[in-house]
């Protein structure tokens, strides 16, 4: 096993063809004993795609059910991608959370837990955690790469992206920044200091695994160009890691952003937020963000909200009513590579 992990315990298992070339489907289960159930299983699809030598890409999507962009892009690449065109291996995960997925929730519906945030997971634990040990443990040792493909859900909305931090080590640092510009979304933005842990990305980069996520719009709903931003994104990587040949798709100019924590604005409290800015508009510190209504007291004025610090608006809130602490936007900020980098 390649990164130091083990494949030994836990109750997850993989039951899919790893080494013979072509296209092989198959499945990473738990158990899941349950009232119309006793010997039950929680089933995850694994497909992979094997040409010639070369590297391993995992794909995963739908860690969150209730971002389906990767869902259906990656569904789309398990069917298409010619093993007879490509040097190497790609992984396909297309449905991680699979109860989650058809509930349409962003945490699993069985235990509560959000896979997203439960890495390297437990084989003890609940089995939203066995899931995650099961892809940590099981899949994680075998690749040179991961692409984690998300959006913002039925709550957030974002401008699609490249979505990613970067290590401490220079070296890594520098192949993750890379692989997130190689993905050529129309955005890349890069987490200064990220608040969520126990990601998928975090647990690869800390086995040294260059690993990226997006956020591909959200909003609760889905649009071909999404879809297409993720499905072109896959190839876009597969091209930048030597795979396949170089991808003929027109590939425009991606803007690096870099996401501050003082750019998030959060609610003072409940209410409904009544935005003031829309996606992708430019603002400065101390504007207008919105109003917070009490709108059951309609002879309460609004509260105003400010713009927390100078840049973009690249994540919205969609439901207007809130809670506090709710994030109701957030700001990304031009950069550079060698700024992110810290290369003089």
């Amino acid at each position: 096993m390649k990164h130091g992990i083990s494949a030994a315990g836990g109750p997850a298992r993989l039951d899919v063809e790893l080494d013979r070339p072509g296209r092989h489907v198959g499945a990473l289960f738990v158990p899941h004993s349950h009232d119309r159930s006793a010997y039950g299983r929680i089933t995850l699809p694994v497909i992979v795609v094997k040409g010639g030598d070369g590297p391993t890409l995992l794909c995963t999507a739908g860690l969150h059910g209730d971002e389906y962009e990767g869902q259906f892009a990656l569904s789309h690449l398990a069917r298409t991608l010619d093993p007879d065109r490509l040097r190497g291996r790609v992984i396909l995960l297309p449905v991680a959370n699979p109860a989650a997925s058809a509930a349409a929730t962003r945490t699993s519906p069985i235990d509560g837990v959000n896979l997203a945030r439960c890495f390297p997971g437990r084989p003890d634990g609940q089995p939203t955690e066995q899931i995650a040990d099961g892809i940590f443990r099981l899949l994680l040792p075998l690749v040179d790469c991961v692409v984690d493909l998300h959006s913002g859900g039925g709550t957030l909305d974002y401008l699609p992206c490249a979505f990613g931090r970067l290590p401490m080590d220079g070296a890594l640092a520098g192949r993750t920044l890379d692989l997130m510009l190689a993905f050529a979304a129309p955005y890349a933005m890069v987490m200064r200091r990220p608040e969520a842990s126990a990601t998928l990305v975090s647990a690869a980069l800390e086995q040294g695994i260059p690993a990226m996520a997006t956020e591909l719009g959200g909003g609760g709903c889905v649009t071909p160009r999404t879809i297409e931003i993720a499905r072109v994104g896959i190839e876009n990587v597969l091209a930048h890691l030597g795979m396949i040949d170089a991808v003929a798709t027109p590939r425009g100019k991606t803007c690096l952003l870099a996401i501050e924590p003082q750019g998030f604005l959060r609610a003072p409290g409940r209410g409904a937020f009544e935005p003031a800015h829309a996606l992708g508009e430019t603002v400065r510190i101390g504007e207008a963000a919105g109003w917070l209504w009490d709108l059951e007291r309609a002879d309460h004025a609004p509260e105003q909200l400010l713009i927390p610090d100078d840049g973009m608006v690249v994540c919205r809130r969609v439901p207007p009513i809130c809670s506090a602490a709710d994030v109701l936007l957030h700001l990304g900020r031009d950069t550079t590579r060698a700024d992110l980098l810290g290369v003089a």
